[in-house]
Protein backbone atom coordinates (compact mmCIF):
# COMPACT_ATOMS: atom_id res chain seq x y z
CA UNK A 1 0.00 0.00 0.00
CA UNK A 2 1.41 3.39 -1.01
CA UNK A 3 0.30 7.00 -0.75
CA UNK A 4 -0.61 9.17 -3.72
CA UNK A 5 2.44 11.32 -2.97
CA UNK A 6 4.79 8.32 -3.07
CA UNK A 7 3.16 7.13 -6.27
CA UNK A 8 3.49 10.50 -8.00
CA UNK A 9 7.00 11.33 -6.81
CA UNK A 10 8.78 7.97 -6.60
CA UNK A 11 7.05 5.28 -8.55
CA UNK A 12 6.39 7.36 -11.66
CA UNK A 13 9.93 8.85 -11.70
CA UNK A 14 11.43 5.38 -11.35
CA UNK A 15 9.21 3.99 -14.06
CA UNK A 16 10.02 6.82 -16.48
CA UNK A 17 13.76 6.46 -15.78
CA UNK A 18 13.75 2.73 -16.45
CA UNK A 19 11.70 3.24 -19.59
CA UNK A 20 14.08 5.94 -20.83
CA UNK A 21 17.16 3.78 -20.12
CA UNK A 22 15.65 0.80 -21.94
CA UNK A 23 14.70 2.93 -24.95
CA UNK A 24 18.14 4.56 -25.04
CA UNK A 25 19.91 1.19 -24.88
CA UNK A 26 17.72 -0.16 -27.65
CA UNK A 27 18.39 2.95 -29.76
CA UNK A 28 22.18 2.61 -29.24
CA UNK A 29 22.18 -1.04 -30.26
CA UNK A 30 20.06 -0.27 -33.30
CA UNK A 31 22.32 2.60 -34.40
CA UNK A 32 25.46 0.53 -33.85
CA UNK A 33 24.20 -2.47 -35.81
CA UNK A 34 22.80 -0.42 -38.67
CA UNK A 35 25.98 1.67 -38.85
CA UNK A 36 28.15 -1.48 -38.85
CA UNK A 37 26.19 -2.98 -41.72
CA UNK A 38 26.31 0.26 -43.66
CA UNK A 39 30.07 0.58 -43.04
CA UNK A 40 30.70 -2.96 -44.30
CA UNK A 41 28.73 -2.37 -47.49
CA UNK A 42 30.48 0.92 -48.12
CA UNK A 43 33.91 -0.67 -47.51
CA UNK A 44 33.17 -3.44 -49.98
CA UNK A 45 32.20 -0.92 -52.67
CA UNK A 46 35.30 1.21 -52.01
CA UNK A 47 37.58 -1.84 -52.07
CA UNK A 48 36.18 -3.03 -55.41
CA UNK A 49 36.74 0.43 -56.91
CA UNK A 50 40.25 0.61 -55.40
CA UNK A 51 41.29 -2.78 -56.77
CA UNK A 52 39.96 -1.91 -60.23
CA UNK A 53 41.87 1.38 -60.23
CA UNK A 54 45.07 -0.42 -59.15
CA UNK A 55 44.66 -2.93 -61.97
CA UNK A 56 44.40 -0.10 -64.47
CA UNK A 57 47.41 1.82 -63.08
CA UNK A 58 49.64 -1.25 -62.73
CA UNK A 59 48.90 -2.26 -66.30
CA UNK A 60 49.12 1.13 -68.05
CA UNK A 61 51.04 3.58 -65.82
CA UNK A 62 54.53 3.69 -64.42
CA UNK A 63 55.56 2.79 -60.89
CA UNK A 64 55.79 6.43 -59.70
CA UNK A 65 52.16 7.03 -60.63
CA UNK A 66 51.12 3.86 -58.76
CA UNK A 67 53.03 4.93 -55.64
CA UNK A 68 51.54 8.44 -55.77
CA UNK A 69 48.04 6.99 -56.02
CA UNK A 70 48.63 4.56 -53.13
CA UNK A 71 49.99 7.35 -50.90
CA UNK A 72 47.01 9.54 -51.68
CA UNK A 73 44.47 6.74 -51.16
CA UNK A 74 46.01 5.60 -47.89
CA UNK A 75 46.09 9.14 -46.54
CA UNK A 76 42.56 10.13 -47.54
CA UNK A 77 40.83 6.84 -46.62
CA UNK A 78 42.74 6.02 -43.46
CA UNK A 79 43.78 2.49 -44.46
CA UNK A 80 47.03 0.51 -44.29
CA UNK A 81 48.35 -0.60 -47.73
CA UNK A 82 51.05 -2.98 -48.91
CA UNK A 83 51.67 -3.47 -52.67
CA UNK A 84 54.08 -6.08 -54.11
CA UNK A 85 54.71 -6.43 -57.86
CA UNK A 86 54.62 -9.70 -59.82
CA UNK A 87 58.35 -10.26 -59.14
CA UNK A 88 57.84 -10.06 -55.37
CA UNK A 89 59.36 -6.63 -54.97
CA UNK A 90 57.80 -4.30 -52.40
CA UNK A 91 56.56 -1.28 -54.35
CA UNK A 92 54.77 0.63 -51.58
CA UNK A 93 53.78 0.12 -47.95
CA UNK A 94 52.41 2.37 -45.26
CA UNK A 95 54.19 2.66 -41.91
CA UNK A 96 51.74 0.16 -40.38
CA UNK A 97 51.59 -3.06 -42.35
CA UNK A 98 48.21 -4.67 -42.86
CA UNK A 99 48.08 -7.73 -40.62
CA UNK A 100 45.77 -10.70 -40.69
CA UNK A 101 44.39 -9.94 -44.16
CA UNK A 102 44.58 -11.99 -47.34
CA UNK A 103 46.42 -10.30 -50.26
CA UNK A 104 44.32 -9.47 -53.33
CA UNK A 105 45.75 -10.53 -56.68
CA UNK A 106 46.01 -7.76 -59.28
CA UNK A 107 45.55 -9.27 -62.76
CA UNK A 108 45.63 -7.51 -66.14
CA UNK A 109 42.74 -7.58 -68.54
CA UNK A 110 44.47 -10.41 -70.36
CA UNK A 111 44.95 -12.45 -67.18
CA UNK A 112 48.62 -11.65 -66.56
CA UNK A 113 49.56 -11.34 -62.85
CA UNK A 114 50.59 -7.77 -62.00
CA UNK A 115 51.16 -8.10 -58.27
CA UNK A 116 49.31 -8.42 -54.91
CA UNK A 117 47.61 -5.76 -52.81
CA UNK A 118 46.95 -5.99 -49.05
CA UNK A 119 44.49 -3.56 -47.45
CA UNK A 120 44.08 -3.13 -43.67
CA UNK A 121 41.08 -1.11 -42.51
CA UNK A 122 41.52 0.88 -39.35
CA UNK A 123 38.39 -0.29 -37.46
CA UNK A 124 39.37 1.71 -34.41
CA UNK A 125 38.93 4.95 -36.34
CA UNK A 126 35.38 4.00 -37.28
CA UNK A 127 34.74 2.74 -33.75
CA UNK A 128 35.95 5.94 -32.09
CA UNK A 129 33.87 8.14 -34.39
CA UNK A 130 30.76 6.09 -33.68
CA UNK A 131 31.42 5.97 -29.93
CA UNK A 132 31.90 9.71 -29.66
CA UNK A 133 28.80 10.26 -31.76
CA UNK A 134 26.77 8.00 -29.49
CA UNK A 135 28.22 9.65 -26.39
CA UNK A 136 27.16 13.04 -27.68
CA UNK A 137 23.66 11.89 -28.62
CA UNK A 138 23.22 10.06 -25.31
CA UNK A 139 24.46 13.03 -23.35
CA UNK A 140 22.03 15.39 -25.05
CA UNK A 141 19.22 12.84 -24.57
CA UNK A 142 20.05 12.48 -20.86
CA UNK A 143 20.04 16.25 -20.36
CA UNK A 144 16.68 16.55 -22.13
CA UNK A 145 15.29 13.63 -20.10
CA UNK A 146 16.41 15.08 -16.76
CA UNK A 147 14.92 18.43 -17.74
CA UNK A 148 11.65 16.79 -18.75
CA UNK A 149 11.66 14.71 -15.55
CA UNK A 150 12.09 17.83 -13.41
CA UNK A 151 9.26 19.58 -15.26
CA UNK A 152 7.10 16.48 -14.88
CA UNK A 153 7.85 16.33 -11.16
CA UNK A 154 6.87 19.97 -10.72
CA UNK A 155 3.65 19.31 -12.62
CA UNK A 156 2.91 16.19 -10.56
CA UNK A 157 3.61 18.11 -7.34
CA UNK A 158 1.01 20.71 -8.35
CA UNK A 159 -1.48 17.99 -9.24
CA UNK A 160 -0.79 16.25 -5.94
CA UNK A 161 -1.43 19.48 -4.07
CA UNK A 162 -4.79 19.77 -5.85
CA UNK A 163 -5.49 16.11 -5.07
CA UNK A 164 -4.61 16.69 -1.43
CA UNK A 165 -7.06 19.59 -1.29
CA UNK A 166 -9.76 17.43 -2.87
CA UNK A 167 -9.07 14.64 -0.37
CA UNK A 168 -9.42 17.10 2.50
CA UNK A 169 -12.90 18.07 1.23
CA UNK A 170 -14.20 14.49 1.17
CA UNK A 171 -17.14 14.22 3.52
CA UNK A 172 -18.39 17.76 2.86
CA UNK A 173 -21.71 17.68 1.04
CA UNK A 174 -21.91 19.69 -2.21
CA UNK A 175 -18.18 20.55 -2.04
CA UNK A 176 -16.38 21.56 -5.25
CA UNK A 177 -13.72 19.17 -6.59
CA UNK A 178 -11.12 19.36 -9.36
CA UNK A 179 -10.96 15.59 -9.87
CA UNK A 180 -14.19 14.04 -11.16
CA UNK A 181 -13.41 10.63 -9.66
CA UNK A 182 -12.98 12.06 -6.16
CA UNK A 183 -16.22 14.02 -6.58
CA UNK A 184 -17.97 10.72 -7.35
CA UNK A 185 -16.37 9.12 -4.28
CA UNK A 186 -17.54 12.06 -2.17
CA UNK A 187 -21.11 11.65 -3.41
CA UNK A 188 -21.12 8.00 -2.38
CA UNK A 189 -19.35 8.74 0.91
CA UNK A 190 -21.68 11.55 1.96
CA UNK A 191 -24.65 9.41 0.96
CA UNK A 192 -23.28 6.62 3.15
CA UNK A 193 -22.80 9.06 6.05
CA UNK A 194 -26.36 10.33 5.64
CA UNK A 195 -27.66 6.77 5.51
CA UNK A 196 -25.69 5.92 8.63
CA UNK A 197 -27.11 8.90 10.50
CA UNK A 198 -30.59 7.97 9.31
CA UNK A 199 -30.13 4.39 10.48
CA UNK A 200 -28.86 5.61 13.86
CA UNK A 201 -31.99 7.73 14.24
CA UNK A 202 -34.19 4.85 13.16
CA UNK A 203 -32.35 2.50 15.50
CA UNK A 204 -32.89 4.80 18.47
CA UNK A 205 -36.56 5.13 17.57
CA UNK A 206 -36.75 1.37 17.01
CA UNK A 207 -35.36 0.65 20.48
CA UNK A 208 -37.76 3.11 22.10
CA UNK A 209 -40.68 1.60 20.19
CA UNK A 210 -39.69 -1.94 21.08
CA UNK A 211 -39.27 -1.00 24.73
CA UNK A 212 -42.69 0.65 24.72
CA UNK A 213 -44.45 -2.33 23.10
CA UNK A 214 -42.81 -4.83 25.43
CA UNK A 215 -43.34 -2.69 28.52
CA UNK A 216 -47.12 -3.18 28.54
CA UNK A 217 -47.14 -7.02 28.74
CA UNK A 218 -44.23 -6.91 31.20
CA UNK A 219 -46.17 -4.49 33.41
CA UNK A 220 -49.20 -6.81 33.35
CA UNK A 221 -47.03 -9.81 34.20
CA UNK A 222 -45.35 -7.91 37.05
CA UNK A 223 -48.70 -6.90 38.45
CA UNK A 224 -49.90 -10.52 38.49
CA UNK A 225 -46.67 -11.83 39.99
CA UNK A 226 -46.63 -9.14 42.70
CA UNK A 227 -50.25 -9.99 43.53
CA UNK A 228 -49.48 -13.71 43.69
CA UNK A 229 -46.48 -13.11 45.96
CA UNK A 230 -48.46 -10.85 48.31
CA UNK A 231 -51.43 -13.20 48.36
CA UNK A 232 -53.83 -10.74 46.77
CA UNK A 233 -54.20 -12.89 43.66
CA UNK A 234 -54.73 -16.62 43.62
CA UNK A 235 -52.64 -18.42 41.01
CA UNK A 236 -55.22 -20.40 39.08
CA UNK A 237 -55.78 -21.46 35.49
CA UNK A 238 -57.16 -18.07 34.52
CA UNK A 239 -54.11 -16.21 35.87
CA UNK A 240 -51.79 -18.76 34.31
CA UNK A 241 -53.51 -18.30 30.93
CA UNK A 242 -53.16 -14.51 31.21
CA UNK A 243 -49.44 -14.78 31.97
CA UNK A 244 -48.94 -17.13 29.03
CA UNK A 245 -50.89 -14.72 26.80
CA UNK A 246 -48.62 -11.84 27.83
CA UNK A 247 -45.52 -13.94 27.11
CA UNK A 248 -46.97 -14.83 23.71
CA UNK A 249 -47.53 -11.11 23.07
CA UNK A 250 -43.83 -10.45 23.70
CA UNK A 251 -42.84 -13.40 21.54
CA UNK A 252 -45.00 -12.01 18.74
CA UNK A 253 -43.77 -8.42 19.10
CA UNK A 254 -40.00 -9.01 19.03
CA UNK A 255 -39.87 -11.01 15.74
CA UNK A 256 -42.06 -8.39 14.08
CA UNK A 257 -39.48 -5.73 14.85
CA UNK A 258 -36.57 -7.94 13.80
CA UNK A 259 -38.13 -8.74 10.42
CA UNK A 260 -39.33 -5.20 9.79
CA UNK A 261 -37.46 -2.99 7.34
CA UNK A 262 -36.07 -0.15 9.44
CA UNK A 263 -37.03 2.32 6.73
CA UNK A 264 -40.66 1.35 7.28
CA UNK A 265 -40.49 2.61 10.85
CA UNK A 266 -42.21 5.92 11.45
CA UNK A 267 -39.74 8.51 12.74
CA UNK A 268 -39.83 12.27 13.23
CA UNK A 269 -38.07 13.80 10.27
CA UNK A 270 -37.96 16.77 7.91
CA UNK A 271 -39.90 15.54 4.87
CA UNK A 272 -39.13 18.46 2.54
CA UNK A 273 -35.58 17.31 1.62
CA UNK A 274 -36.91 13.77 1.11
CA UNK A 275 -39.50 15.10 -1.36
CA UNK A 276 -36.97 17.27 -3.23
CA UNK A 277 -34.32 14.54 -3.49
CA UNK A 278 -36.79 11.90 -4.68
CA UNK A 279 -38.25 14.15 -7.35
CA UNK A 280 -34.71 15.03 -8.47
CA UNK A 281 -33.99 11.34 -9.01
CA UNK A 282 -37.10 11.13 -11.21
CA UNK A 283 -35.92 14.05 -13.36
CA UNK A 284 -35.10 11.90 -16.39
CA UNK A 285 -38.64 10.49 -16.38
CA UNK A 286 -40.21 13.93 -16.40
CA UNK A 287 -37.91 15.08 -19.17
CA UNK A 288 -39.30 12.41 -21.49
CA UNK A 289 -42.46 14.53 -21.73
CA UNK A 290 -40.74 17.89 -21.13
CA UNK A 291 -42.70 18.24 -17.89
CA UNK A 292 -41.95 21.18 -15.62
CA UNK A 293 -41.86 19.96 -12.00
CA UNK A 294 -41.91 22.62 -9.28
CA UNK A 295 -41.37 22.08 -5.55
CA UNK A 296 -42.39 24.93 -3.26
CA UNK A 297 -42.53 25.28 0.48
CA UNK A 298 -40.37 25.26 3.59
CA UNK A 299 -39.17 22.54 5.93
CA UNK A 300 -41.95 20.42 7.42
CA UNK A 301 -41.37 17.95 10.26
CA UNK A 302 -43.61 14.90 10.52
CA UNK A 303 -43.74 11.53 12.25
CA UNK A 304 -43.80 9.31 9.16
CA UNK A 305 -41.85 6.47 7.59
CA UNK A 306 -39.80 7.53 4.57
CA UNK A 307 -41.24 4.62 2.58
CA UNK A 308 -44.83 5.76 3.21
CA UNK A 309 -44.05 9.35 2.25
CA UNK A 310 -42.32 8.25 -0.98
CA UNK A 311 -45.18 5.92 -1.94
CA UNK A 312 -47.73 8.70 -1.53
CA UNK A 313 -45.55 11.16 -3.45
CA UNK A 314 -44.80 8.73 -6.30
CA UNK A 315 -48.40 7.70 -6.91
CA UNK A 316 -49.68 11.28 -6.93
CA UNK A 317 -46.84 12.64 -9.09
CA UNK A 318 -46.95 9.77 -11.58
CA UNK A 319 -50.73 10.16 -11.94
CA UNK A 320 -50.09 13.81 -12.77
CA UNK A 321 -47.32 12.79 -15.19
CA UNK A 322 -49.30 10.12 -17.03
CA UNK A 323 -52.49 12.13 -17.45
CA UNK A 324 -50.93 15.41 -18.60
CA UNK A 325 -49.98 16.57 -22.06
CA UNK A 326 -46.24 16.94 -22.86
CA UNK A 327 -44.89 20.26 -21.63
CA UNK A 328 -47.34 20.43 -18.73
CA UNK A 329 -46.60 21.52 -15.18
CA UNK A 330 -46.62 19.55 -11.94
CA UNK A 331 -46.37 21.53 -8.72
CA UNK A 332 -45.67 20.00 -5.31
CA UNK A 333 -46.37 22.47 -2.51
CA UNK A 334 -45.47 21.77 1.14
CA UNK A 335 -47.29 23.81 3.79
CA UNK A 336 -45.53 23.36 7.13
CA UNK A 337 -48.04 25.47 9.06
CA UNK A 338 -51.01 23.33 7.98
CA UNK A 339 -49.04 20.07 7.87
CA UNK A 340 -50.11 19.30 4.32
CA UNK A 341 -48.64 18.45 0.92
CA UNK A 342 -50.41 19.42 -2.31
CA UNK A 343 -49.76 17.96 -5.77
CA UNK A 344 -51.27 19.96 -8.64
CA UNK A 345 -51.12 19.35 -12.39
CA UNK A 346 -52.38 20.84 -15.66
CA UNK A 347 -53.61 17.49 -16.93
CA UNK A 348 -56.93 16.18 -18.26
CA UNK A 349 -58.73 16.46 -14.93
CA UNK A 350 -61.65 14.36 -13.66
CA UNK A 351 -65.38 14.79 -13.46
CA UNK A 352 -67.40 14.61 -10.23
CA UNK A 353 -68.71 11.19 -11.27
CA UNK A 354 -65.14 9.90 -11.77
CA UNK A 355 -64.11 11.20 -8.34
CA UNK A 356 -67.06 9.45 -6.70
CA UNK A 357 -66.15 6.21 -8.49
CA UNK A 358 -62.49 6.50 -7.38
CA UNK A 359 -63.53 6.96 -3.75
CA UNK A 360 -65.64 3.84 -4.05
CA UNK A 361 -62.74 1.69 -5.36
CA UNK A 362 -60.36 1.16 -8.27
CA UNK A 363 -61.66 3.04 -11.31
CA UNK A 364 -60.36 4.50 -14.58
CA UNK A 365 -62.23 6.93 -16.77
CA UNK A 366 -62.39 6.16 -20.49
CA UNK A 367 -60.44 9.34 -21.27
CA UNK A 368 -57.56 8.12 -19.02
CA UNK A 369 -56.93 5.07 -21.18
CA UNK A 370 -55.87 7.30 -24.05
CA UNK A 371 -53.00 8.69 -21.94
CA UNK A 372 -51.87 5.58 -20.05
CA UNK A 373 -53.04 2.25 -21.43
CA UNK A 374 -51.23 0.21 -18.78
CA UNK A 375 -52.82 1.95 -15.79
CA UNK A 376 -54.99 -0.08 -13.41
CA UNK A 377 -56.62 2.66 -11.33
CA UNK A 378 -55.21 1.38 -8.02
CA UNK A 379 -52.67 4.19 -7.50
CA UNK A 380 -55.04 6.45 -5.57
CA UNK A 381 -56.37 3.43 -3.65
CA UNK A 382 -52.86 2.78 -2.35
CA UNK A 383 -52.63 6.44 -1.33
CA UNK A 384 -55.98 6.15 0.48
CA UNK A 385 -54.79 3.00 2.31
CA UNK A 386 -51.52 4.57 3.45
CA UNK A 387 -53.32 7.73 4.53
CA UNK A 388 -55.79 5.71 6.57
CA UNK A 389 -52.99 3.77 8.24
CA UNK A 390 -50.96 6.85 9.22
CA UNK A 391 -54.00 8.97 10.13
CA UNK A 392 -53.82 11.36 7.17
CA UNK A 393 -56.66 12.74 5.06
CA UNK A 394 -56.90 13.05 1.27
CA UNK A 395 -58.72 15.88 -0.49
CA UNK A 396 -59.14 15.92 -4.30
CA UNK A 397 -60.22 18.87 -6.43
CA UNK A 398 -60.44 18.37 -10.18
CA UNK A 399 -62.17 19.68 -13.28
CA UNK A 400 -62.07 18.12 -16.75
CA UNK A 401 -59.59 19.90 -19.00
CA UNK A 402 -58.14 22.04 -16.20
CA UNK A 403 -56.14 19.61 -14.10
CA UNK A 404 -56.24 18.03 -10.66
CA UNK A 405 -55.12 19.06 -7.17
CA UNK A 406 -54.63 16.41 -4.48
CA UNK A 407 -54.01 17.57 -0.91
CA UNK A 408 -52.63 15.24 1.76
CA UNK A 409 -53.44 16.48 5.26
CA UNK A 410 -50.98 14.81 7.61
CA UNK A 411 -52.49 16.32 10.76
CA UNK A 412 -56.11 15.28 11.31
CA UNK A 413 -56.89 18.50 13.17
CA UNK A 414 -55.93 20.55 10.07
CA UNK A 415 -57.87 18.50 7.54
CA UNK A 416 -60.30 20.65 5.60
CA UNK A 417 -62.70 17.82 4.86
CA UNK A 418 -62.82 14.09 4.49
CA UNK A 419 -61.89 12.47 1.19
Amino acid sequence: MISFKEFFRTRMARSFTLLFAAMLLLANLTVYLVSGIQYSLQTERQEASFVEMMRHLAEWEDEATVVAFLEHYGHTHGVDIRYVDDLGNLVYATEAFPEGVDPIAIVSSEGTPLGTLSIGYRQSLYGSELVWGLVFVNGVSAILFVTALMLLRRYLDRQYAILDEDMARIGIKDAEFRFRDIAAVNVRYTAALAAEEELKTIQAHYVRLLAHDVKTPLTVMKTYLDGIRSGRIVFDDEVNAELIAQIAEIEKTVPQFIEQDLRQVSIRQNVTPVVREHLARLGEVFRTKSMNVLVRGTDMTLDIAAADLIRILEHLVFNAFYYSEPGGTIEVRIDAALKRMTVSDTGIGMSAETLDAIRAGSHRAQEASRYNQKGSGVGLQIVFEIAARIGAKIEIESEPGKGTTVTVWFDRTNAAKDA
